[in-house]
């Protein structure tokens, strides 16, 4: 499941983020811990809900999600279906091709950024996600809207933060 997810993420992630970067700088996990700790940075994940709860997420990150994750139920006859071959064949592969993840973007992205920034637009922010992919997209999508200090975090949680030893739990 959760590498059904994330190749629909990283498939959307590759169209939506081709675009010229519009916000103030890539960083990475140690210079974000200092912006946070020196300039009181906010530090927004824009992952999935289901992503921050169980994969974990970043110490002292906000949930604020650019997208949220849908997928549509197949009917249930063909759920059982897809369970008789993979009991058959005694391997679950077949049920990848049967769940149609898609995502939906999050209309109130840009007014809860703006609400827990307490509407300074020039506020330090740093933008997280899994892998820094969709982070590109939503802080772009801030500078687009006004803000002026906003940072995506190369590399996420899990190749920057997470690697670098940084704060992290709730997995």
């Amino acid at each position: 499941m959760k590498k059904i997810i994330f190749a629909s993420l990283l498939l959307v992630s590759t169209l939506l983020f081709a675009e010229e970067m519009e916000y103030a700088d890539d960083i990475d996990g140690k210079e974000a811990a200092r912006m946070i700790k020196e300039e009181s940075a906010i530090l927004i994940d824009v992952r999935d809900p289901v992503e921050f709860l169980y994969a974990g997420h970043a110490v002292g990150s906000v949930n604020i999600p650019v997208f949220f994750v849908r997928i549509d139920l197949p009917p249930l006859d063909t759920r059982l279906k897809v369970a008789k071959v993979e009991e058959k064949n005694g391997k679950a592969v077949h049920a990848k091709k049967t769940y149609r993840p898609m995502m939906d973007e999050n209309k109130k992205f840009v007014e809860e950024v703006r609400k827990l920034a307490k509407g300074n637009t020039q506020k330090p922010i740093v933008i997280l996600c899994r892998s820094g992919e969709r982070s590109v997209y939503a802080a772009n999508k801030l500078a687009k809207n006004g803000f002026e200090n906003v940072y995506n975090l190369e590399g996420g949680f899990v190749f920057d933060w997470k690697a670098e030893g940084l704060p992290s739990g709730g997995e």
